[in-house]
């Protein structure tokens, strides 16, 4: 049905697949898409029954939303990297297979804090595969079928975050918040299976470039003070030290985050 799956370089990696093993492919990216998307926004509804049953307070379990946002939008900068480094196939897998973790962790969590973990560790997964479905359909898919295809694959992403309220309304309900962390496990499964059968393996003809962990530290530092600083204005004032002082470090951290994309030889993002 395809190609080798350990050969997917340069531009004209299509033509390696018949159009019936281009679609599995991309199931399989969806697959892993919808779990991760599903779980951005069918957290929310169960929000109060965590703060009754955890016994915490509005100001700290926001982090669970913003934790997982804040983890997603750093380590979308590490996709490059990371197919450059093992490939298409084992970085999908590494990024279910943690998301499936996290999802049990955060199910069993016996405190707020081991909570807003878990949900650190799902955004940190789907950063990385969020971009990397994109990156798969462009490589299998010739220019004038991919137009078609991200149809597909963006329906399947958008009804997920649509139905993930209601989904987690009911299941708040009947089965309590935690089994809202579960939802998406049958998805994980299924990207596990079809990704390790159907996605290409890496290209060993790409080479990775040296890992830029001083940027990577000044971004998540960025996020981590920016996202503090917004959400306690609110509640301590625009001119609370905290807040003043969170908003101080984001804004230096942001621009060291731009001077060193600028002038390290391999960036995360290169700004030019």
């Amino acid at each position: 049905m395809t190609a080798p799956l350990g050969n997917d370089a340069g531009g004209q990696a299509h033509s390696q697949y018949a159009p019936a093993g281009r679609w599995l492919v991309t199931v399989s990216v969806l697959m892993g898409s919808i779990a991760m998307v599903l779980n951005a926004t069918i957290i929310n509804v169960a929000v109060p029954d965590i703060m009754q049953d955890l016994d915490t307070g509005l100001d700290t379990v926001q982090l669970v939303s913003t934790g997982f946002l804040a983890a997603m939008t750093a380590t979308m900068l590490l996709n490059a990297w990371l197919v450059a480094r093992i490939g298409i196939r084992a970085t999908f897998l590494l990024a279910v297979l943690l998301f499936t973790m996290a999802s049990l962790l955060g199910a069993l969590a016996p405190s707020i804090e081991v909570l807003v973990l878990a949900r650190v560790l799902q955004g940190a997964a789907a950063g990385v595969l969020q971009p990397l479905a994109m990156l798969v359909i462009f490589r299998v898919f010739p220019p004038h079928r991919r137009g078609f295809a991200m149809g597909i694959f963006g329906f399947g992403v958008v009804l997920a975050p649509a139905l993930g309220p209601t989904v987690g309304g009911v299941t708040v309900e009947y089965l309590g918040w935690r089994y809202v962390l579960l939802v998406a496990l049958p998805f994980c499964i299924a990207a596990l299976y079809m990704g390790r059968r159907f996605l290409p393996g890496r290209d060993t003809e790409q080479k990775a470039g040296r890992f830029d962990a001083p940027g990577f530290l000044l971004v998540c530092t960025f996020l981590v003070a920016l996202l503090t600083g917004l959400s306690r204005a609110e509640a301590l004032g625009w001119g609370s030290p905290l807040v003043l002082t969170a908003l101080t470090v984001a804004l230096m951290s942001g621009l060291g985050f731009i001077r060193r994309e600028w002038l390290v030889e391999s960036p995360l993002l290169d700004p030019r």
